[in-house]
């Protein structure tokens, strides 16, 4: 959701992460060089909803960690060691971690986690609406801090997200907003903000005080280079002037994956395309029509050819790896089924003509094979390309709207309402509904869903099951491709594998080693 869907931005660069030069900066065993396409320019974790978690990842901490999927356990302690929810999942529990310290040396205890949230829910920025719920806060003891919301609330989730759960040091509270965004911070992460150059670099110093200690072979220092190249930041790798990088274009991984001295590591992410049908635009408010445009979708060709094969066909509106997935049935590259549909919906040939709006990069290729495979059957598609920020405003609007709309999501924490709710349930003013679909069969469900989430997950996953299955009748949108995490590393680099995990943007690179 969010605009963390700067989205589109980072996604749509698709690339990846990989090295530098050996030598130089790189030289020195304990310093990390990173090669990053984002330039940070939110430094408040109570605001910041984009590519900035790569950074504040390594300063701040959360309460609760969220395991990759397949993981013994679905929770890991956090800045807090056990947690309990009340059997109506309105009231949680959290017992705290004994011998934290923030980086200016003050201690963590729940005050500071109370002071934290309130400052979050009351900034009101960024994703601070998961906390929407929350009515008060109590601190039992120095080690004991106690949630009550409103509704019943699956907070072991939100308290693990990589949005608006970072717990900040009461004294840049106290300095407020516009003090971090200067920027400055203090964390209990194992990094210290170091010296920033905007649109340069960012230096991330060793935090000795880190409760977590250090041993050998870890990073005492990382500096994130700021290369807005692409061919740039594949050559640091290359050459070793990185030991990471970020956003590799796609066409570059397997040749580099090839080459001894570089890694590249995949796994599935919570990231998936898709071009959001528009269901009261005509002639796409014409169902059959709808499930025509799924059937002239070259879902292989995309997948093999675009995204050179770090990704997977969709099998539902929710990436597989989530819980609450659904697999159901879904269209597949067909030119025959596609005509007997369109001729099926009523719709006269001469207006067999879709708008197709997308910003760059993978989109547009997309996009271009869409028009090219549509064409074999009669269907004429006029494409859009656009910046972000232009065609999202017109795809709100009904009268500027496309009848197609490029769209990539993750979520803000590990729950399918965030795909579900924020892109199709009904909506007054459109935000991130550019289908514009509306059921209130389905608003139900999901509101059913997500009401459950914090007190029976059991019967929330059914839910949820059952509004995908609803909505992929009604066909609101074409649901192509779930992509891959990438991770891209020199091979003298150890540790890359503890990042692959879907619910996190950020490399920690306390786990990195040389």
């Amino acid at each position: 959701m969010n605009f963390k869907k700067t989205l589109m931005a980072g996604l749509m660069a698709l690339s990846i992460t990989a090295p530098l030069t050996s030598g130089l900066v790189c030289a020195a065993n304990n310093t990390l060089v990173v090669a990053d396409r984002a330039s940070f320019k939110d430094w408040d974790p109570a605001s910041a909803f984009s590519e900035e978690v790569r950074v504040l990842g390594n300063i701040y901490e959360t309460l609760l960690v969220y395991n990759a999927p397949g993981s013994a356990e679905e929770f890991s302690p956090g800045l807090a060691t056990s947690w309990e929810s009340s059997d109506n999942g309105k009231t949680w529990t959290f017992k705290l971690r004994h011998g934290v310290k923030f980086h200016d040396g003050s201690a963590f205890n729940a005050a500071a986690v109370k002071k934290s949230i309130d400052y979050v829910k009351a900034l009101k920025q960024g994703a601070a609406y998961v906390w929407k719920a929350l009515d008060s806060i109590e601190v039992l003891a120095d080690d004991t801090v106690v949630l009550k919301f409103q509704n019943p609330t699956p907070a072991n989730l939100i308290a693990a997200g990589q949005y608006a759960a970072y717990i900040i040091a009461p004294a840049a509270v106290d300095k407020g907003h516009d003090w971090m965004m200067a920027p400055n911070a203090i964390g209990t992460g194992p990094y210290k903000l170091g010296q920033v150059e905007q649109g340069q670099q960012v230096v991330l110093e060793r935090f000795d005080g880190y409760w977590g200690g250090w041993k050998e072979g870890q990073f005492d220092r990382v500096i994130v280079k700021v290369v807005s190249e692409a061919s740039t930041r594949t050559q640091m790798i290359k050459n070793g002037e990185a030991g990471v990088a970020w956003d590799i274009p796609l066409d570059q991984l397997k040749v580099l994956g090839e080459n001894p001295s570089i890694k590249v590591s995949t796994a599935p992410s919570w990231k998936n395309f898709q071009f959001l049908i528009n269901t009261q635009k005509y002639p796409t408010d014409n169902l059959a029509f709808r499930q025509a445009l799924q059937y002239l979708w070259d879902y292989e060709g995309v997948t093999n050819d675009i995204l050179h094969g770090y990704g997977s066909v969709s099998k539902g509106p929710l990436p597989t790896s989530i819980w609450g997935h659904a697999s159901v049935p879904m269209a597949s590259y067909d030119l025959d089924k596609a005509r007997q549909l369109l001729e099926a919906s009523g719709v006269p040939k001469q207006d067999w003509k879709v708008s197709m709006q997308y910003i760059s990069g993978i989109y547009a290729n997309a996009a271009e094979l869409f028009q090219a495979t549509a064409s074999q059957v009669g269907v004429e598609v006029e494409l859009r390309p656009g910046e972000w920020g232009v065609i999202w405003d017109k795809a709100k609007k009904l009268d500027t709207a496309p009848n197609l709309q490029s769209m990539a999501w993750w979520p803000t924490y590990p729950t399918p309402s965030d795909w579900l709710f924020s892109e199709f349930h009904t909506e007054k003013t459109t935000l991130f509904n550019l289908s514009h679909y509306s059921n209130p069969s389905f608003d139900q469900l999901i509101e059913e869903a997500a009401a459950l989430e914090g007190s029976d997950r059991t019967k929330s996953s059914e839910r949820y099951v059952q509004a995908q299955q609803l909505l992929a009748k009604d066909a609101p949108a074409i649901w192509y491709a779930d992509v891959q995490q990438i991770r891209v590393s020199r091979k003298d680099i150890k540790g890359m594998e503890k990042s692959l995990n879907p619910a996190y943007e950020a490399i920690l690179y306390y786990n990195l080693n040389r």
